[in-house]
């Protein structure tokens, strides 16, 4: 039987091929599809697609052959291969054929060859260049299927060798299913991924869903704008965060304060909180959203910035429900930056109140009013009762190595750590300020059933943790009950205190002076000198640094009460060294100081050269 024939002809001005309505479609046509196929989705997809694509042609096309029921399988093989060439996808030549049937079932399929002319790899190479593998994925499928419905049994046909990859013509085989490799034709056969409509819904579905956790994200940070707007503070905010994504939501300061926890409780976070400031020692800042791996936890943290500095982080905490990074990384992102927010206001807020009540400090200092009652007027509005009396606090600070006077910042950094302190403790102070002090001025009331040591110690300890290069000092004044009359002496009694506090024992109380703290002052500022020249003779006589030294040396031993040991560590110097120092003290007083009624004196007459501010002595 000859060659097959393609019946073309037009009906209604329309193209018809043996009897079936045709489009003619140039091949750059296919080439256009398949590149923009293969760059949206990419090959390792679309050669499935193609595969697919192929298979239904050549099905469709056998299935004309099969009409014919008067020739032999071989030559409907070959009327295919024909078919193909007609249509123009490629020329086809078998170069090797082995075909047994028996008893009316295939039993060896293996035909050789090579195509010429592919479309496919034409069109390929024009739009995507030279492949490095084989690419004519349709005429693979198309083979596939033509062969596999001719012979009832399934056949797969490969490419080793392409003309898309740089070759001259296209070599193929094709063998019964069986005779292959499962992975020879796995990915085209057995292939588990979506066909593309199903892939193409599914990603709408992705979209779909994005763009609802999306429209999600928006409307919670439409409402947490809303309530900053209206005033919401930081428990508020977190409330609404934690019942949106149920997880639980902490926001915490770089000094490892907790300034609110939600979803979880305070005692369950702290092994956690624990091992993630530790992890911060050893690692990089934090400065973008970030994952960390906790041994219960999940924590998705986010540094909360004010005024470009990081003041402390936001944190969303996974255990059993995990995170979603893409809308879980958004929602922080935007609860990060309205706790920036928030943060600011109150600072703001802050700022003014004490503002105010610093301009009400230096009128009480300037003496602008002239009555105890207006001075406790004013005190009420802003939330102070000076009734029951009040105490004087004279809080110096020493930055080594560095001038307060030319680090303003420093300076501030100190007075936003104290007013922060005050405002989270709610204690309502008057704070003045010089060069390298604070001045507080704390009501009774405020302390409550406490004493003031209560409140100083606890003070001093987050400054310390808080602001770790710079030391403090703090005097306390007695009470006092008169603010126009007797708040420069209460102030006068804290500087006084202040002088005495020393790095070991930083806070002193006027009251613990006796009647040291009574008898010192400006007006027998020259007797007291005096007395002090007598007690310590010769050591105090002719000043000079060694002297000074020894002066130095002398007060610690006493102040620790002749403890050797202590007396040494606080000096850094050796035991041995220390007794050395002792013994030209020992000559210089001219007798043995040893005696506990001539150390009280030593003692003494060194507090009263203190207070009165001889400068050539450093007992800090």
């Amino acid at each position: 039987m000859g060659r097959p024939t393609l019946n073309i002809n037009q009906k209604n001005d329309l193209l018809y091929v043996n009897d079936e309505r045709h489009l003619l479609l140039p091949s750059s046509s296919f080439g256009i599809l398949q590149r923009d196929l293969i760059e949206h989705i990419g090959i390792h997809r679309m050669k499935t697609f193609f595969f697919k694509h192929g298979e239904n042609i050549g099905i469709n096309d056998a299935i004309e052959v099969m009409k014919d029921s008067s020739i032999s399988i071989t030559e409907k093989i070959d009327h295919y291969i024909a078919l193909r060439s007609l249509k123009g996808y490629v020329k086809s030549t078998i170069q090797e054929k082995k075909l047994a049937i028996e008893d009316d079932e295939v039993t060896t399929f293996r035909f050789k060859g090579i195509w010429e002319d592919s479309f496919e790899a034409e069109q390929y190479m024009k739009h995507m260049g030279i492949s490095n593998h084989p690419i004519c994925y349709t005429l693979m499928g198309y083979a596939s299927g033509a062969i596999s419905y001719i012979l009832g049994k399934q056949v797969f046909f490969k490419e080793h060798q392409c003309k898309g990859e740089g070759a001259t013509f296209c070599v193929w085989e094709g063998r019964l299913l069986s005779d292959w490799e499962d992975t020879d034709y796995q990915e085209f056969l057995d292939n588990k991924e979506l066909l593309i409509l199903k892939e193409l819904e599914q990603t709408y579905e992705k979209l779909l869903h994005e763009k609802n956790n999306l429209s999600m994200v928006m409307q919670l940070e439409q409402e947490l704008t809303d309530r900053v707007a209206n005033g919401i503070n930081m428990k508020e905010m977190l409330g609404i965060v934690e019942k949106q994504i149920k997880v639980p939501v902490v926001v915490e300061d770089i000094y490892q304060q907790v300034v609110l926890v939600k979803g979880v409780a305070k005692e369950e976070y702290e092994p956690i909180k624990k091992e993630f400031f530790d992890g911060l020692k050893t690692e990089a800042p934090i400065q973008t959203i970030a994952t960390i791996q906790h041994s219960e936890y999940t924590r998705l943290v986010s540094p909360i910035y004010l005024q470009e500095k990081i003041v402390g982080y936001c944190s969303f905490l996974y255990k059993e429900k995990k995170c979603n990074y893409e809308i879980d990384s958004m929602i922080i992102n935007r609860v990060s930056t309205v706790c920036s927010v928030i943060l600011l206001n109150e600072k703001v807020k802050l700022e003014s109140t004490e503002r105010m009540k610093g301009y009400f400090f230096d009128e009480i200092m300037n003496g602008k009013y002239h009555t105890e009652q207006a001075i406790m007027s004013k005190a009420l509005f802003i939330d102070l009762d000076f009734t029951s009396g009040y105490h004087a606090i004279y809080l110096k600070y020493i930055v080594p190595n560095k001038s307060p006077k030319h680090h303003p910042r420093i300076h501030n950094e100190i007075y936003e750590s104290v007013t922060k302190y005050m405002a989270d403790k709610g204690i309502h102070v008057l704070i003045g300020e010089k060069t390298d002090s604070l001045l507080l001025l704390l009501p009774v009331k405020q302390l409550g059933e406490k004493k003031v040591e209560h409140v100083i110690y606890p003070f001093m300890s987050y400054l310390r943790k808080r602001l770790r290069e710079i030391v403090w000092f703090a005097g306390v004044s007695s009470k006092h009950d008169q603010v126009l009359d007797e708040v420069k002496g209460a102030f006068k009694e804290a500087y006084t205190a202040v002088k005495l506090s020393t790095k070991d024992i930083p806070v002193t109380f006027f009251n613990e002076l006796g009647i040291l703290g009574v008898l010192v002052n400006d007006e027998n500022k020259e007797a007291i000198r005096k007395l002090a020249e007598c007690a310590l003779g010769d050591l105090y006589k002719n000043l000079d640094q060694n002297k000074a030294e020894l002066i130095g040396t002398l007060y610690t031993f006493l102040i620790n009460g002749g403890n050797f040991e202590q007396t040494a560590e606080q000096l850094a110097i050796s035991i041995s060294g220390l007794r050395y120092r002792l013994n030209k003290i020992t000559k210089l007083l001219g007798s043995d100081f040893r005696d506990p009624e001539r150390r009280f004196h030593l003692l003494l007459a060194l507090k009263a050269l203190i207070i009165l501010e001889d400068d050539w002595i450093e007992m800090k």
